[in-house]
């Protein structure tokens, strides 16, 4: 939990910050100007287009339309330059930004919505409301698929005007595909379960469609979000894991990460944020959150090492000199080290020594897997997080639980 400091306070820097740094202006400030915005619109639209004609349809902010038709087959399109008044904490200020907007994209996809959006009816499970798709078998994911492709061969056509790249930055329409128990369910629109997300974007291939949608319902019916899988082929449950496990224990008691004690700073701690067990599919592990002992007296940070360190009847302490963090625990006859250097929101080095003896880490960031959740903590697979305190473990999946245990 930070401080923060009185909304007037923050305000008040926040505002001079926007106007020293950012160059913002005031209500009469000025607009970009037409090289400017050409610029932009070069950078969205890659066919052939020209200028029709420019208006200032409003002033003080100023705002200058641009109107644009495209040579090839008259598509007509606007750009905007003006100026957007700064909020701060939902408060508009007397700061202004410069801002340039293009409605090409949303020109291209209104030419292919109503030939799309008459495909996506003709499927007897898609919500029109919504935008979504729901399935009450796996073998509904066949027509889902026929659905996609349908819809694609009519935004492919936007290909004889723009390269693979625009369609696939830019679907013509999103599904949101999802599990439901029954129709009944579904037309109630209360509960459901998310499978994935699909861009109609004119270049999709059955096969990788089908798998991916295959993969995401064999995964969630592993994780027990679903319960209707009698039809799931073995060859997409062959090499699945249960993606989270949230019950962690050690020699037989749970550790709930609960402690609220914190020595090095006056705030409780949160490492209840990290109570949990996930499996990486990239490593082919079961992976655990570790803290690099990261402290500071504005804010609660992790001390998950320490938790563990005390529940195994061990000390722990850490200590900080610039961006070098360094701790230190002792199991038994054992003492590890640990040396973090941590600057700009992100780990630069990371270190452990058992006894003297450098223990080889590998550790993945919050970049490489959403699950690790901070950037000031690291994940490690079960087996390096056992060798942090001399311990073995065992997973059971269908229990949602790693347990660990010493000696």
């Amino acid at each position: 939990m930070k401080t923060n400091p009185k909304p007037f306070a923050l305000f008040l820097l926040t505002a001079l910050l926007l106007s020293s740094f950012t160059g913002c202006t005031g209500k009469d400030g000025e607009i970009y100007g037409q090289r400017k915005v050409l610029e932009y619109v070069d950078s969205i639209c890659t066919e052939p287009y020209h200028l029709v004609d420019r208006e200032l349809i409003e002033e003080s902010p100023d705002n200058m339309e641009y109107r644009f038709m495209t040579d090839n087959r008259e598509l007509a399109f606007t750009a905007n330059s003006r100026l957007v008044p700064i909020t701060i904490d939902a408060t508009q200020t007397s700061f202004y930004r410069r801002e340039i907007t293009c409605d090409y994209v949303n020109a291209v996809r209104g030419l292919y919505r109503d030939d799309i959006d008459a495909v996506l009816q003709e499927n007897g499970q898609y919500l029109e409301e919504h935008g979504w798709i729901y399935l009450l078998s796996f073998r509904d994911i066949d027509q889902v698929v026929d659905t996609i492709l349908t819809a694609d061969q009519i935004y492919s056509r936007e290909l004889e005007y723009n390269p693979p790249e625009f369609l696939s930055s830019n679907p013509a329409a999103g599904v949101h595909v999802v599990w439901q128990r029954s129709r009944q369910e579904a037309e109630e629109h209360k509960t459901w379960v998310n499978l994935t997300d699909i861009g109609v974007t004119g270049q999709h291939e059955r096969q990788e469609l089908y798998d991916r949608l295959a993969d995401a319902y064999a995964q969630l019916y592993v994780d027990g979000k679903i319960e209707n899988g009698h039809d799931i082929p073995a060859g997409y449950l062959a090499d699945k894991h249960v993606s989270l496990l949230p019950v962690i224990e050690l020699n037989g008691t749970e550790m709930r990460y609960d402690r609220a004690d914190n020595p090095y700073g006056p705030y409780g701690l949160t490492t209840d944020d990290y109570k949990y067990c996930w499996y990486n599919r990239e490593l082919g592990s079961y992976m655990m959150v570790m803290d690099i002992g990261l402290t500071t007296d504005q804010m609660s940070i992790p001390l998950i090492i320490r938790e563990y360190v005390t529940a195994l009847g061990g000390t722990y302490r850490t200590s900080s000199q610039d961006e070098l963090y360094t701790s230190t625990w002792t199991i038994g006859g054992d003492t590890w080290i640990m040396e973090a250097e941590y600057d700009d929101n992100e780990i630069r080095s990371l270190e452990v020594r058992k006894n003297g003896s450098p223990l080889e880490l590998p550790y993945i960031t919050v970049e490489e897997d959403i699950q690790v959740s901070a950037t000031f903590c690291v994940g490690v697979t079960v087996e390096d997080f056992c060798r942090l305190f001399d311990l073995t473990y065992e997973i059971r999946e269908e229990q949602g639980k790693v347990l660990f245990r010493k000696g």
